[in-house]
């Protein structure tokens, strides 16, 4: 099953990533999570990202591109995953198309979580990140065991 979860942030869609990968056994493949891989393992395309991310830019839709397929290329993803946060754009969807096709696989889903805009504040708002791990907490709904530490790695967390 190879699904793509739609949404704003704070929509939830790393949530239910989490709960589909688990029931389906596929892996939930985040943007996020792939270029922090690529940048921790020091590989090229990862220090091209981090080029931009130092300098608080947006990472160039080529480079994502070539991250994405890069991860989908992985034996891991053979029988299905799920993607989030990409495609963002209509080029990063085109991309996308042309990545399924060269790999021989068509999309299973689609899926546009809707929240409103009262809630995404709320959520957003509350949400707290580990420095150390990327780790999410939020500060009324999932907060960590020790105010401020990660349970994770015993990293500090940040807004």
């Amino acid at each position: 099953m190879q699904i793509v979860l739609f949404g704003p942030p704070g929509a939830g869609k790393g949530t239910q990533a989490k709960f589909l990968s688990e029931e389906f056994n596929i892996p939930h493949i985040s943007t996020g999570d792939i270029l922090r891989e690529n940048v921790k393992k020091g590989t090229a395309l990862g220090m091209k990202a981090k080029s931009y991310m130092d300098k608080g830019e947006l990472v160039p839709d080529q480079l994502l591109n070539d991250l994405v397929r890069s991860r989908l290329e992985e034996p891991d993803t053979r029988k299905g995953f799920l993607l989030d946060g990409y495609p963002r754009t209509i080029p990063q969807a085109k991309a996308l198309d042309e990545i399924m096709d060269d790999l021989n696989r068509k999309l299973d889903a689609v899926v546009n979580i809707d929240v409103g805009t009262s809630a995404l504040v709320r959520r957003l708002s509350g949400r707290r990140i580990c420095k150390g791990c990327g780790a999410p907490y939020h500060v009324e709904l999932n907060p960590p065991a020790v105010p401020d530490v990660c349970n994770a790695c015993g990293g500090e967390r940040y807004q």
